[in-house]
């Protein structure tokens, strides 16, 4: 996994935005249509994130360190049936973001 997209997930689902994931998409949707630099970062994170989903090249762990452990999942597979509905909510046509999986500490 390269840096932009880990920069992508610690941001997403890290303490930054993960109770605030309408205003990453506002800001990833503003960023994606205007022109520079940034744009061209915006969209290797989007690619970057896709090719994670589809290769599962994140382990659980590896999710843990990078999010700083803000949300846990029990399962790998579970992480990415999550990360496959971020992904659609932040790059495709999902209206809402997906659950967060239930804590143990609930």
């Amino acid at each position: 996994m390269d840096e932009n997209t880990q920069d992508f997930i610690s941001s997403a689902f890290g303490p930054s935005y993960i109770n605030e994931p309408e205003v990453l998409k506002a800001n990833l949707v503003h960023s994606l249509s205007a022109p520079g630099i940034f744009t061209k970062t915006r969209k290797a994170q989007r690619d970057g994130f896709a090719e994670v989903i589809r290769n599962r090249d994140m382990s659980l762990t590896d999710w843990d360190i990078i999010t700083e452990g803000v949300i846990r999942f029990p399962t790998e597979d579970e992480m990415y049936v999550f990360l496959q509905a971020s992904y659609d909510y932040f790059f495709g046509d999902a209206p809402e973001p997906p659950d967060y999986p239930e804590s143990d500490e609930d």
